[in-house]
């Protein structure tokens, strides 16, 4: 039996407070999917699956963008050395490629019209806001491979990194758009696939703890800069995690062992268990230190990386 589901992105910057105001971020917009049969469902987890990529995909090289600016401004007015500005490469962008029928630009007949509306507008604006970028990184970079703030004392290069940053808020902002009305309707399709599924107590298992996980992090991001003001939240927030990840570890793995999937969900309990001893680890070296750092935030995203990678894994 044919079954899709929701490949998950649940990137730093994909759950933000950041709330469209469109009207088909409303509830009562998800009732159209409730009737619609599983093919029509699996049309459109295939559509916002594209999406899913397209938004990995961009917003990872966003954030290696973002990175360099960073790395710019700081070697041009914070007293470093001009010298290493060469050493800052242009990151290689590997595009996307599709290979069945379904393009992100051209939505599926499957959502309801005023999703279609929604996502052909929202997906050429993302997908402008990501070609904006490029093409200011490609002006830095071309300045500092023609040294030319030795020209200006790194005035255009300092502007440059300024757009970049201020665009790349733009880019995450229409993302945080874009990716909650992917996550309702792939949500509601996903509901009618897994309606009679053996795999679905699992599904949801995982799905439960990763946006926990994500949560968690997210409280960490926010409040990492003065630890001691969050520690309680943080240990309540730990322990909730370690509780859920030895509840549903155990679930009766029958139904997952006649679908071949129990090695699958194995590995994904696995993975949340070596993100909790990290999380342990830097929760620890938080409290003596008193801050944590944006390397310790970037490893437990990068664990939930790990997590996300064999849930979907899981779900293939």
């Amino acid at each position: 039996m044919k079954r899709s589901v929701l490949y998950l992105a649940l990137g730093a910057a994909l759950l933000t407070t950041f709330v469209s105001c469109n009207e088909t971020g409303k509830k009562d917009s998800n009732a159209a999917y409730e009737d619609k049969s599983a093919s029509s469902a699996n049309d459109v987890i295939e559509y916002t699956n594209l999406i899913v990529d397209l938004s990995n995909k961009n917003s990872d090289y966003v954030e290696r963008l973002v990175n360099n600016a960073d790395r710019v401004t700081e070697l041009l007015s914070r007293n470093g050395n001009p010298a290493f500005l060469s050493s800052i490469i242009k990151p290689i962008m590997i595009s996307m490629i599709s290979h069945g029928k379904v393009k992100v630009e051209e939505p599926v007949d499957a959502l309801n019209k005023a999703d279609q509306q929604f996502f052909k507008e929202k997906v050429a604006s993302f997908k402008g806001s990501f070609d904006k970028l490029k093409t200011t990184y490609t002006q830095l970079d071309d300045y500092l491979k023609a040294q030319d703030y030795k020209d200006d004392k790194g005035a255009k290069g300092l502007a440059l990194a300024d757009s970049i940053r201020n665009n790349a808020q733009v880019f995450f902002e229409q993302k945080a758009v874009l990716m909650k009305r992917v996550s309702e309707v792939a949500d509601a399709s996903e509901a009618i696939i897994l309606k009679d599924s053996p795999i679905k107590e699992y599904v949801l298992a995982m799905k439960a703890d990763m946006q926990s996980v994500r949560d968690y992090i997210n409280l960490l991001g926010e409040g990492g800069a003065d630890f001691a003001k969050i520690s309680d939240k943080a240990q309540a927030a730990y322990d909730a995690l370690e509780k859920s990840q030895a509840a549903h570890a155990g679930i009766d793995m029958a139904n997952a062992a006649k679908e071949s999937k129990d090695g699958y969900y194995k590995n994904f309990y696995d993975s949340f268990h070596q993100f909790l001893l990290t999380a342990k680890r830097i929760m620890r070296d938080a409290r003596e230190k008193g801050e944590m750092t944006d390397s310790q935030l970037e490893s437990l995203d990068s664990a939930l990386d790990t997590m996300i990678g064999r849930y979907n894994s899981f779900t293939k």
